[in-house]
């Protein structure tokens, strides 16, 4: 796939409200099951986690997407 196409679906999921609610109810138990998660249980709280941060980092993952394909200008000697 190239950046163009790339660029042009995250900008799009980035948008989508279906998409971004979807993140957040993700988010949202995870953090619910946090809380209620035996402090025992290292792997459901490391797996709980993961997804919570996945979630964190997403929308900015989809904006380095989006602006990788923006045309750069070169920098110019003063």
């Amino acid at each position: 796939m190239d950046k163009e196409f790339l660029a042009k679906e995250a900008d799009r999921l980035a948008k989508d409200p279906v998409f971004l609610e979807v993140l957040e109810r993700i988010r949202k138990s995870a953090i619910e099951q946090l809380i209620t998660t035996n402090v025992d249980d290292k792997t459901l709280i490391l797996t709980l986690q993961a997804f919570a941060k996945v979630c964190d980092v997403f929308p900015a993952e989809m904006q380095a997407m989006i602006q990788s394909s923006q045309e750069r200008r070169a920098f110019k000697a003063v």
